[in-house]
């Protein structure tokens, strides 16, 4: 199809509705597949309490998770590592060794969390414009 004939077809045509000379009209479907023609579904809105609730309730566990390894008020494990490394003991020197794991593990743990919890903000502001048309 040529450039010149579909510009004329959909941009012109239906902004203008310009009628096209004899020799160029023919079955619109034919020229160009028009949306409606596809058998598609229209892509589902996603629900603030239905999708959102599902990356709540893996905000919370990921939130307790980072509390269980490295909590202030909590029986954490960073805690536990710390009482249990004492001299003696089987596990002197724990501390030093795992420490700065757990620290690190704790703190990609609730970095992931604060992701989740910007896509649920991004997905009510989206869900706000989309309702206002935008």
């Amino acid at each position: 199809m040529k450039f010149d004939k579909l510009f004329k077809t959909v941009f012109i045509a239906e902004q203008d509705e310009l009628s096209l000379p004899e020799d160029e009209v023919g079955d619109e479907e034919s020229i160009v597949p028009m949306p409606d023609a596809y058998d598609v579904e229209p892509a589902p809105i996603a629900t603030p309490s239905g999708d959102a609730g599902v990356f709540r309730d893996a905000i919370t566990t990921l939130d307790e998770f980072a509390d269980k390894l490295n909590g202030v008020d909590t029986n954490s494990l960073q805690q536990t590592v710390t009482e249990m490394d004492r001299p003696g003991s089987l596990f002197q020197g724990i501390s030093r060794e795992t420490s700065s794991d757990i620290i690190k593990i704790a703190e990609q743990t609730r970095q992931l969390s604060e992701i989740l919890k910007g896509f649920i903000i991004n997905s009510a502001k989206r869900q706000r414009d989309i309702a206002a048309g935008q």
